[in-house]
């Protein structure tokens, strides 16, 4: 695919363009700017180290590949979601209850989800 020329150095290039991206939408998804820093760098702290460790025996590329994918997944779902996501900060701002998630929510997230993961991984694929 549009990866097979891609150098070790290229992969970790990519993961922390990836990381940014699961950074600014984990940002995005709290109030409070020490909030926002913190959640931020927890998520991509968190997941950085999994891939750290799972790419220990001799599995780098793979475990780059595999923390690209879960990262820009998170952060496209955040960004194909934004409408909803307003809507419950708009009313949480209000003093209003949330919304409860209803079925066809919850099977779209979980369909949009597979969606970008699947996409993702055809494109990151050899």
């Amino acid at each position: 695919m549009l990866t097979e020329h891609f150098t070790s150095t290229h992969w970790w290039l990519a993961a922390a363009v990836a990381g940014l991206a699961l950074a600014t939408a984990m940002a995005t998804m709290v109030e409070g700017r020490r909030t926002k820093l913190t959640a931020a760098a927890t998520v991509v702290a968190v997941t950085a180290l999994f891939t750290w460790v799972g790419g220990a025996d001799d599995g780098e590329r793979q475990a780059l590949q595999l923390y690209i994918l879960a990262a820009l997944a998170l952060a496209l779902l955040r960004l194909l979601h934004a409408p909803w996501i307003r809507r419950q900060k708009e009313l949480k701002r209000a003093g209003e209850p949330m919304e409860e998630l209803t079925r066809k929510q919850t099977w779209l997230f979980v369909a949009s989800l597979i969606g970008v993961i699947a996409a993702l991984a055809f494109v990151l694929g050899r």
